[in-house]
This record gives C-alpha cells, structure tokens and sequence, in this order.
C-alpha cells in the first residue's frame, strides 16, 4: 500500500516511517516547510491509499477527489479542521484523528499551570524584577481555591481539567450540548449554558474542536458577559475565540487576562494586533505549551495504528466519521 505523509518533524516519526517501509508499504515523505498548494497535494496523493495529514496541509474536497484509492486521512493529533470531513463522508473516505491519552494528559496540565500563571501574576511579577524592581502589595496574585472555573467543552480534555481540579477547592460549571447531567456529575461538575457559565466564572477555559458551530464562540459579545476580573485560556483552536474582540477585552478591561495558544492563521502573523497588547496580562504561546515527547509519541503511534487497520480493511478507532463506513467499505470492493 502507499501512504503520503505531508510533513515529518522528528525521531518519533521517522521511526515510525522505517516501520511501515519495512512492512513492504511505500511512504512517500513531504517537507517540512512551506505548506503544500492544494495543486501540489493533487498531484502527490493522486495513488495513495493513505494520507497522514499535518495541521498546515489543507486536505480539500478537489485534493480527496483526485484520489481514487484513497481510504483514509489520519490526523497525527487531535483536530482535523484541515480536513475536509464532509467531503470525505460523501466520497467513502475515513477520517481518523489521533487523540492519545498522553496528549489529551498534557493539555489538561498545561491548562491548569496557564490558570495560576495568569492568577499569580507570574508575567507581571518576573517584568518588574527583570526591569530593576522588587515586589509590590498591587501585584500580588490571587489562590485558585475557592474560583468558580468554566469549562467549555467537556470532552476528552475538558473532564481531565475537571478531574484535576476536583481537589483544588473549585466550583466547576461546564457548558456542552453534547454530554449529559450523568456524564458531568462523575466530575464534580455542574452543567449550564453558556451565558450563565460566562457570567459566573472567575476562569473561563476552551475545549472544543473547531466546527462551524463553535467558530467564534467566544466574540465581543460573549467577552462582555464575564467579569472584568476574570481569565479567559485557549488551548483548543484560535478559530474559537474572535482575536479582534479578545484584544478589545484587554485593552478596555472587559477581563483580566488571557493565555493563548491557538490562533487564527497559525503561525500568529507578525501583524496581529495580540503581539502588542499588554504582556503583563496576555501569555502567548505557538501552538505547542501542552506538546510533550510523551504525547507526540503517543500521538504518532495512534495515528500509525489507523494506517495499518485502514490498510487491512479495519475500521480505525478514532474515526470521525463513522457515518461513512457503509460507503467506504464499497469503496475498499472497488479499489481491490
């Protein structure tokens, strides 16, 4: 079988490729940089059976239909926003994504260093020493125990936040369609809509794929809800939370403070009016703070998991669109 892989980035991958060339399959490696056109992709997926997409790689309707034995495009992580997963339905392709309990672990972690990070007034404090100061009683920073943190999303990472936080003397509020009363009551966490959570909230934290319905979930309008004393973190998708607004919110002091890790393009252009706003109360981080060796491996080995089940026939267990099996199976009896 043939498998594209658009990008390799490290040891763990490269490993993984001499695995699946010494079981006789043909890898084809893209580069590291810049991403591929959506011509290029045509013109390099148009024999394969897999495709192992990197977030920068945009896999369209147009680059899937120029592939006739295409059976599955694997994500080596956890988002599949750069792949278009209704074409895919409708064509009788699998996407997979690569969710590895490493990796949905460390985001969970980091999301919680970011809330006291932005609590204790880490920036601000390390600002004032490195410029020749000392401490001051105004910048002090503020105990997690006893805030009421919001969790948007909660899935996969959304309850291990829950789950970590349980023991920190929190009141945990969630706001997700998608889970029940039972589901949220294992975590310790009340269910409400949104509103309520935005408005209740000393700590507002995202965890939710990027969809046509959370796109810009959080705008001005959302932002104006919470308190002026709150934070907000992004450690989901930049398409989540309306940038111009967000910006807005700290410069005006609609909140406290934010920390960022993805945004909308990515990499965050040198323009983008976030680099200028006050670095006491913005972390800005590349897409990254929650990656690990750990989680990149577990990711990765994830992904490998799905080539060789697609190849064999199987469906992969982190597909995302299971609706699709019926018509990928006719599309496996046609391509043999």
């Amino acid at each position: 079988m043939k498998v594209f892989v658009t990008n390799v980035m490290g040891n763990v991958e490269a490993e993984e490729i001499r695995a699946l060339r010494n079981e006789e399959h043909e890898v084809i490696v893209g580069r590291d940089r810049p991403p591929f056109s959506e011509v290029e992709l045509i013109e390099l997926a148009r024999d394969v059976d897999v495709i192992v997409a990197a977030s920068r790689d945009m896999i369209s309707r147009k680059v899937m239909e120029s592939c006739d034995r295409l059976r599955l495009v694997v994500a080596p992580f956890i988002g599949v926003d750069h792949i278009d997963v209704e074409a895919a339905t409708e064509q009788g392709i699998l996407v997979a994504n690569s969710p590895s309990q490493e990796n949905v672990i460390g985001i969970a972690e980091v999301t919680i260093g970011l809330m006291l990070a932005l609590l204790k007034r880490v920036k601000r404090n390390e600002a004032r020493l490195r410029g020749g100061g000392w401490r001051r009683t105004e910048d002090q920073g503020d105990m997690l125990l006893g805030k009421t943190v919001g969790i948007i999303g909660l899935g996969r990472i959304g309850s291990q936040v829950a789950k970590r936080l349980a023991p920190w003397g929190v009141k945990l509020l969630a706001s997700d369609p998608y889970v029940t009363n039972e589901y949220a009551t294992r975590f310790d966490v009340q269910l409400v809509d949104l509103p309520t959570l935005l408005t209740s909230s000393d700590i507002v934290t995202l965890h939710v794929v990027l969809t046509d319905e959370t796109r810009d979930l959080l705008s001005e309008r959302e932002l104006r809800m919470m308190k002026s004393s709150a934070f907000l973190i992004n450690t989901a998708r930049g398409g989540v939370v309306d940038e111009k607004a967000a910006v807005r919110a700290i410069e005006e002091s609609w909140i406290a403070g934010v920390a960022l890790d993805t945004f909308q393009p990515e990499p965050l252009p040198a323009e983008s009016p976030l680099r200028g706003v006050d670095p006491e109360r913005v972390i800005l981080t590349p897409h990254n703070v929650g990656l690990t060796e750990a989680s990149r491996r577990g990711n990765w080995a994830l992904a490998m998991r799905s080539v060789r089940e697609a190849i064999r026939g199987v469906v992969p267990a982190p597909t995302k669109n299971p609706e699709a099996i019926s018509a990928w199976r006719r599309r496996l009896e046609v391509s043999r």
